[in-house]
């Protein structure tokens, strides 16, 4: 427990939904350009990383001293649902989302929606991994996720850095290959 903990007596949590902090997410037109910064100045160890199929983006989390975590995104296809997009919006990159865990999703979704929020994007399918956002017209604008998952998911990176960057990089040549416009040929 933090000194602050100790002054207001326990950690915050999100009234009714047993949430907690885990990560803030940054959108970066490139992992490569955002690690001197990110990795080699600022301290973070690669933690945990993948591509993520159906949102065509890669995302390398990094972590920093007192478990503290920030997750790099990168798009690796044009038609990215959520990072291409926010690029588009915002070229050089920024805050993309704030995660926090909770211990039920299904539960959580209940209480925002009956608290007037309308979470999107809900996926339970998967137990390993559970998550719903709130729009950032909700939210004072910033995308919130909710995550219902295992401590040690997302788990240690298993690939070296390198190695996840030229497999995004590979991705996204092929994906631009594949939405290329063609020549009638």
């Amino acid at each position: 427990m933090t000194s602050l903990d100790a002054q207001i007596g326990q950690p915050q949590v999100l009234a009714g939904l047993g949430a907690r902090f885990d990560h803030v997410a940054h959108a970066v037109p490139s992992i490569r350009a955002a690690l001197p910064l990110y990795r080699d100045l600022l301290g973070g160890r690669p933690y945990a990383g993948g591509i993520n199929p159906w949102g065509g983006h890669l995302g390398l989390l990094l972590m920093y001293p007192g478990e503290k975590k920030l997750e790099l995104l990168e798009p690796v296809r044009p038609d990215s649902p959520a990072v291409s997009r926010f690029l588009a919006e915002h070229p050089r990159g920024g805050l993309h989302h704030i995660t926090f865990r909770v211990p039920d999703l299904a539960a959580a979704v209940d209480v925002l929606s009956g608290s007037g929020y309308k979470p999107f994007g809900t996926r339970l399918e998967d137990p390993a991994w559970r998550e719903t956002y709130l729009h950032p017209r909700e939210t004072g604008g910033v995308l919130i996720q909710l995550v219902e998952a295992a401590e040690n998911v997302p788990g240690p990176l298993d690939v070296p850095v390198d190695e996840l960057l030229a497999r995004a990089e590979a991705l996204r040549l092929a994906s631009h290959a594949h939405h290329a416009p063609s020549n009638g040929a």
